[in-house]
């Protein structure tokens, strides 16, 4: 009897235990991703999206210090890895090893919606693949695609392994039946490109018993579009699954093109602020007044650079580096562009260390010059009426 029982408790235990399962990849072969700037690739049987987005392609992966490099050195770089291999399970840890050469990393994992980790190596990491320093967030509690994102602003970035420990999502104990999605999404202007964020929205689970719980964390989410293609309005269907029931809720959003016109020419606040949000190597019209000459024309170099603000207390700035006379030729003679004048430019968004900046090869498609007030002095000469005007 003492052993039926005993062989009782263990049934009891195997059955309630969920043991975590743990997928490893590791950098062993070169992966050819071509000339993209999106490029599917298989790791250890798990389907990945890799997508660069500070660079016009993905260039090459190739393999070197046991690591697979991603992009080229000398150059800023962002690549974001997302899977959908892991849906509908429970992500306990998400761990990346990488190397570089004097790299200034920056790295940031999410599960479905939710940042669980942003990180910042200000520290040099070595090339040798034996001291690569691992990145890894643990106690996650979340589920749905995990995209990893990693910026460089220096050098290729180099990615030694991936590992993620999950288990079988834990189905609720009681029978869900229904869902509600109530809440309006955070965010309803997006450009071409973005994907649509549920940001916003609560799920409301109703049970058999009829109680309720609010499942947003747990929640997963499907969007038609998944990524906005066309500008313009645009009705996002979102919906929410959980326990085997879904809910749609329709959205409406507005959708904007980056490209602008010389009359919808952006201020430097707004070209700042699409520079924050990830939208650089576009080009674009931004306007301003010129607040400082930072290089002057030079016969040798054919260009200058200057700041442009919005205000007179340049309060932000914005520099048109390089700055040259039209599409493909350099200036052959000193513009005379002064501080104070307004001016409307054609360039690629571009963010230099600290410096929000058009990159080299912009060009002016309109130029005010300041406004200088002419004063006139009017006064008598042996009865005559004598008029002077002065600057």
């Amino acid at each position: 009897m003492r052993k039926i029982f005993t062989l009782l408790i263990v049934a009891i235990l195997a059955t309630a235990t969920s043991w975590a399962d743990t997928w490893t990849w590791t950098a062993s072969t070169k992966e050819d991703l071509g000339t993209k700037t999106t490029a599917a690739v298989t790791l250890n049987g798990k389907d990945w999206t890799v997508t660069r987005v500070t660079r016009d392609k993905v260039n090459y992966t190739s393999l070197n210090y046991g690591c697979i490099q991603l992009g080229k050195k000398g150059a800023p770089e962002q690549v974001t890895l997302t899977t959908s291999a892991f849906s509908g399970k429970q992500i306990s840890s998400v761990s990346i090893s990488c190397a570089s050469y004097n790299g200034n990393h920056k790295c940031s994992i999410k599960v479905g919606d939710k940042v669980v980790l942003t990180k910042q190596s200000t520290s040099t990491w070595s090339g040798d693949e034996n001291s690569a320093k691992p990145i890894s967030v643990e106690k996650l509690s979340g589920s749905g695609d995990i995209s990893i994102s990693f910026t460089d602003g220096t050098r290729a970035l180099y990615i030694k392994s991936i590992s993620v420990t999950y288990t079988d999502s834990p189905e609720p104990q009681k029978t869900v039946k229904s869902l509600a999605i109530t809440g309006e999404p955070t965010n309803k202007e997006y450009f071409v490109g973005d994907a649509f964020s549920t940001d916003g929205l609560k799920v409301n689970a109703t049970y058999d018993d009829d109680t309720q719980e609010d499942v947003t964390a747990k929640a997963t989410w499907t969007r038609s579009p998944a990524t906005f293609t066309e500008a313009g309005a645009v009705s996002v269907t979102a919906t929410a699954s959980y326990g085997g029931v879904s809910a749609e809720t329709t959205c409406p959003v507005t959708v904007k093109t980056i490209a602008n016109t010389k009359e919808t020419a952006y201020t430097v606040a707004e070209a700042i602020k699409l520079i924050d949000n990830g939208k650089t190597g576009v080009w674009v019209y931004v306007k301003g007044v010129v607040s400082k000459i930072v290089t002057k024309y030079t016969s040798n170099s054919g260009v200058l650079s200057f700041n442009v603000s919005d205000d007179a207390a340049a309060s932000q700035t914005f520099l048109f580096y390089r700055n040259q006379k039209d599409a493909e030729n350099t200036y052959t003679e000193d513009p005379n562009i002064e501080v104070g004048a307004k001016v409307i430019g054609y360039g690629i968004l571009k963010k230099f260390n600290d410096t929000y900046e058009f990159d080299k090869g912009n060009y002016l498609v309109e130029y005010t010059a300041p406004f200088v007030p002419t004063y006139t002095y009017t006064w008598m000469v042996n009865g005559a009426e004598v008029k002077k005007s002065v600057l």
